[in-house]
């Protein structure tokens, strides 16, 4: 029958099939469908004209589902097959990219055909539930590793970006950031891990977190006495002194100036104190800044010396640049010069309470080279310098890598908190000793 068809009407068949074939894809004509140059067969094996187009570009539809599964064309296709509305099945035994090849190129799916799950469709996933152990497992060592790499970027940027000296920092600014969702037992080890490596490379003031800090200085003798442990009055004895392993390493100590007036050395020394610390002589307040010699100081210096205690001097200084440490130093080097004795020449720095203290609000750098200019002119003169001052000044008012080769006496009134060797320890500013009227401030001395 469709071989008596005019010729005219065959060629409106033909197109008619084509447009329909068309109209199910989704891509331009231009871009799926080849161009009809070549001659297709329909129904009976009649000719199709050569200017035909072909439909629904079979050809990439069937490579972008990643299968060669043959494809209807609009020139093989039945007229009423062409016209059903729900369209070629879905392309299966493809990954989860089927929907997505179908939809490109025309292809629509069954009502009510459901994406099925892929991942339980791939071999050795295991149970869902030993899978999420497994992602929990490796959750956790993940976050293991954001730990330390977390407390490293902290120490490294402490590092890099801190002041060695003379800088206060509020804890708040470099305290640990927890930038995951971690357990609290996780973000308390974080805590407790930081703040151990705090007190190991600052000197802390304060409670964690509020407080305060300093970084302590590489270059400078490091502490090695457990002043919790080490020190005691032990049985029979009057005063603290310093033990190791059962054997006394230290000396009882004191120090005095003519604010003590007249002392009885002998009641002093058969008390039990073994070394006494003399005040030479300081500079005054104000911008004058006059100095002056202790009044009782050369009496001090031969009676404490006749009654058999070891000897050393200090200066309280308020110099405030390298020329008047050295002033103060030939000082003390001219008042001591009729004497022998073995213990150190002392510059005693620290911040003072009236409102004229020249030396309170100078810079470190000032202060620093002040104590420098002290201690270089006593070296020179042969006598051993040392530096007195509290835990605070020490770290906070004083450049320690330019002192740091100095012997230190630290002042410190509880337990010390303090990260270098020192030689003396000021424990009591309030002591009682025989001989002394009233308070005296009280030493161990460990040199």
């Amino acid at each position: 029958m469709y071989d008596i068809i005019p010729k005219y009407m065959k060629k409106e068949m033909n197109q008619k099939l084509n447009n329909e074939a068309m109209e199910h894809a989704d891509t331009p004509a231009e871009e799926s469908g080849a161009k009809a140059g070549n001659r297709t067969e329909v129904a009976d094996g009649a000719d199709v004209p050569e200017d035909a187009e072909q439909g629904a570009g079979e050809e990439n539809a069937v490579h972008k589902a990643g299968k060669e599964t043959p494809v209807q064309t609009a020139g093989d296709a039945d007229p009423e097959d062409t016209e059903d509305p729900a369209g070629p099945e879905e392309i299966s035994g493809t990954d989860g990219d089927a929907d997505t090849a179908g939809a490109a190129y025309g292809e629509k799916k069954p009502a009510g055909t459901k994406k099925s799950a892929l991942k339980e469709d791939v071999p050795g996933t295991g149970e869902p539930e030993k899978s999420g152990r497994k992602s929990k497992l490796g959750l956790l060592i993940v976050c293991m590793i954001l730990v330390v790499a977390l407390i490293a970027m902290v120490i490294l940027y402490i590092s890099d970006k801190m002041e060695y000296r003379g800088m206060e920092v509020r804890a708040e600014a470099l305290r640990p950031t927890i930038e995951f969702d971690a357990p609290e037992d996780v973000q308390e080890l974080i805590t407790d891990n930081y703040v151990q490596y705090l007190n190991k490379a600052y000197v802390l003031f304060g409670t964690y977190p509020d407080c305060s800090y300093f970084k302590v200085e590489p270059g400078v003798a490091r502490d090695d006495y457990d002043f919790e442990n080490d020190f005691y009055t032990a049985d029979g004895e009057t005063y603290l002194n310093c033990y190791k392993e059962g054997q006394k390493t230290g000396r009882v100590g004191v120090d005095v100036s003519e604010y003590q007036e007249d002392i009885d050395w002998a009641s002093v020394k058969a008390s039990g104190v073994e070394v006494a610390i003399l005040r030479a002589g300081f500079r005054g307040y104000g911008e004058e800044g006059n100095m002056k010699k202790d009044a009782w100081f050369d009496t001090n210096m031969q009676n404490a010396q006749a009654a058999g205690l070891d000897v050393g001097v200090y200066f309280f200084s308020q110099a405030v640049n390298y020329e008047e440490g050295v002033e103060e130093a030939k000082m003390v080097l001219s008042m001591v010069e009729p004497y022998t004795f073995s213990q150190p020449i002392i510059i005693d720095t620290e911040q003072v309470g009236a409102e004229d203290g020249r030396a309170n609000l100078i810079s470190v750098e000032d202060r620093t080279e002040a104590v420098r200019g002290f201690c270089e002119t006593i070296e020179a003169a042969g006598y051993t310098p040392m530096i007195y001052a509290n835990t605070y000044w020490f770290v906070s008012a004083l450049d320690l890598s330019v002192l740091g080769k100095y012997e230190f006496w630290l002042a410190a009134y509880s337990i010390p908190q303090f990260p270098y060797h020192v030689e003396g320890w000021q424990y009591a500013s309030d002591g009682s000793v025989p001989g002394i009227n009233g308070d005296v401030d009280m030493n161990v001395w460990l040199r």
